[in-house]
């Protein structure tokens, strides 16, 4: 209590100085009613105080009010003001030492440029402005993942990492680490190239029956950058475009893009980064990179069919549910588990030496209770440390979620 009494600014102290000269006064049914009524009133301040954490606030606030009331009630009245502001303090203190702080987040909408809409000016993505700061329920999960990645680091095998994770369990929860560092992305750009040409196919329903031939120039480029997959296409034949965004994804087959690449309408594929906001890349920029933060925005707008139809946001996740790399996400996680992703693999070297490497994974995972957005980038100096802190993390996420 003397801590208690030495946070009161001597005015207030005045106040309750005062209250001990009538302190004997005997208590009477009129005077408890009104001490009842006070107390409610100070008591509803002291849940304020519960929120805010504050005892001074509560205790200066109720003694103040305690005062005003003496002003205009008999002295009797006084004693019993100053027992609620004594009651009301305490609760305010304990009960809010207890209570979480109430976490506000700011957001951001994502909307789409289009001059071919007067009255209308689409949703496509919402984002949490403060991702560095975890949701309340996510807060432990995000501490283990970052003590995991440092973890990694210190041993000198793993040089960055990034995560970004969005649920949508109850009312959803997010956290993200080192979500803007830059990447290069390699083949996690196939999927804007899918998008590209599903969203002109929503509006030319035969384009993803078109035929297109492929020829050795295509061979031939692949040949030419180093460490680049060869293509599964022989050449000579002809493939739909259907078919070939479909192995472009989930065989991550090199020729299939090089060849939609050749015949997309590059409007389409141009409108993908920037409606969401992102640069596009270029041949005078070679080195493009791209933040797990901005790469999520691919995925976001599939699940949430907001830039293409849900026919169009169905065939591409169901596309990228299919993609046969197992040794990132999907390999810490349960055996059967759903998971629409892409990876994209980026070597650093010269003459066949590899430098070091950068693999990420990113998309969502069908979890039974709700699916959950993952995207985890990182860099190091062998796949197998990528693959194994990938992995982990999911595994982590997965199980701590």
């Amino acid at each position: 209590m003397l801590r208690v009494w030495r946070k009161i600014s001597s005015p207030y102290r005045t106040y309750i100085v005062r209250a001990r000269a009538i302190i004997k006064i005997p208590i009477s049914p009129r005077n408890t009613i009104l001490a009842l009524c006070l107390l409610r009133k100070f008591l509803s301040m002291a849940l304020v105080c519960q929120i805010l954490g504050k005892m001074e606030a509560g205790m200066l606030y109720c003694t103040y009010m305690a005062y005003k009331v003496q002003e205009k009630k008999p002295r009797k009245v006084f004693v019993y003001a100053v027992i609620a502001v004594v009651a009301a303090g305490l609760i305010g203190f304990f009960v809010g030492q207890k209570t979480a702080p109430v976490v506000v987040s700011t957001t951001q909408s994502l909307r789409e440029n289009n001059d071919a809409y007067k009255f209308i000016h689409p949703l496509l993505a919402v984002n949490r402005v403060d991702m560095d700061t975890p949701s309340p329920t996510y807060t432990n999960l995000s501490k283990t993942v970052s003590q995991f990645i440092d973890t990694e680091k210190s041993s000198g095998s793993l040089s960055d990492a990034s995560v970004y994770f969005i649920d949508y369990k109850n009312n959803g929860g997010s956290f993200a680490i080192n979500e803007n560092d830059a990447y290069a992305p390699a083949s996690l750009l196939k999927v804007v190239v899918m998008i590209g040409f599903l969203k002109e196919s929503d509006s030319d329903n035969t384009l993803l029956s078109r035929q297109l031939v492929y020829n050795s120039s295509f061979s031939h480029l692949i040949d030419d950058i180093p460490f680049e997959m060869p293509s599964l296409l022989k050449t000579g034949e002809s493939y739909t475009i259907g078919d070939l965004i479909h192995r472009m994804i989930v065989d991550s087959d090199n020729g299939a893009m090089y060849l939609l690449l050749d015949n997309i309408d590059n409007n389409y594929l141009s409108q993908v980064y920037t409606q969401l906001g992102l640069h596009i890349p270029t041949v005078d920029n070679p080195n493009y990179t791209i933040s797990a933060k901005d790469y999520s925005l691919f995925f976001r707008i599939l699940y949430n069919s907001t830039y293409l139809s849900r026919e169009s946001s169905e065939t591409a996740l169901s596309y990228l549910s299919q993609v046969t790399f197992k040794d990132g996400l999907v390999a810490g996680l349960p055996a059967g588990t759903v998971v629409a992703h892409k990876y994209g693999e980026h070597v650093n070297g010269t003459d066949g030496n590899v430098d070091s490497v950068e693999l990420h994974d990113c998309g969502y995972v069908y979890a039974p209770d709700a699916p959950y957005l993952l995207c985890v980038m990182t860099k190091s100096k062998t796949l197998d440390e990528s693959q194994k802190v990938i992995s982990t993390i999911s595994k982590i996420i997965y199980n701590g979620r």
